[in-house]
């Protein structure tokens, strides 16, 4: 009871002083709550403002973010698209450059089987022009095997004197995995014939080689490449004399 006493003592001290102050609160107070209410509306407003502007930058901002993701995709989808293209332009490429050098590859060489000899002739490319061989017979001897070969010179020019550069060995067996292509190739055994015969258009001409090997197996595969270097042509006659 003494505490609620002591409590009620100053609040009605404070109700007289509002009592006795009415007039002079109302001349204060009503203007001043104005002015907070204006000024709580005025940052209300501020707020808003600032804010819409905020919300409008971001707009701007994912609109230009948009853009550049739009711009990118459409980059990116063009770019692998060129890269495609790149793609397809070098398989290309590849597959020309393949099929030339099989067309360059395809009379750089006569290739013959002992087993097949005097069945047919092939062509063979050199830098001083083409010529025609022909494996004619194998035989063996003493030493190995002697083969039989003739070149033929179809081009309008005498060559004197020709160089072969043998190649020979087993058959490429390419279902036979232990032996890579590569390794078949290095495996082949090889020598080169010198002949001061003349190679007369027109003409077959005759040459014998010697091999020394006494497997016929290794007779399989003949490889012939030819190069003939001096070249004999007849001059036009000078019709103005």
């Amino acid at each position: 009871m003494e505490l609620f006493k002591v409590v009620l003592v100053p609040f009605r001290n404070i109700t007289h002083v509002l009592r006795n102050n009415a007039p002079v609160i109302k001349k204060v107070g009503i203007p001043l709550l104005v002015i907070i209410l204006l000024f709580t509306l005025a940052l209300s407003v501020y707020t808003n403002i600032a804010l819409s502007r905020e919300i409008a930058e971001l707009k701007k901002k994912l609109v230009a973010v948009s853009s550049d993701v739009d711009s990118f995709r459409v980059n990116n989808d063009k770019m692998v698209t060129e890269l495609k293209n790149l793609d397809d332009f070098k398989l290309k490429v590849l597959t020309d450059l393949t099929v030339s050098k099989l067309k360059i590859d395809q009379y750089s060489k006569a290739v013959f089987n002992a087993q097949d000899s005097a069945k047919g002739f092939a062509r063979v490319d050199s830098t001083t022009g083409m010529f025609f061989i022909i494996l004619d017979n194998v035989e063996q001897n003493s030493n190995g095997y002697k083969l039989y070969f003739r070149v033929g010179n179809p081009q309008n020019c005498i060559y004197s004197g020709f160089n072969i550069k043998l190649r020979w060995g087993k058959k490429y067996n390419n279902e036979d995995k232990t032996m890579t292509y590569d390794e078949w190739d290095k495996s082949l055994k090889s020598n080169t014939y010198t002949f001061k015969n003349l190679l007369v258009p027109g003409q077959w001409t005759n040459f014998e080689v010697d091999i020394s090997t006494e497997n016929s197996d290794e007779l399989q595969y003949i490889e012939v490449k030819i190069q003939a270097e001096q070249i004999s042509m007849q001059k036009t006659s000078d019709s103005s004399k």
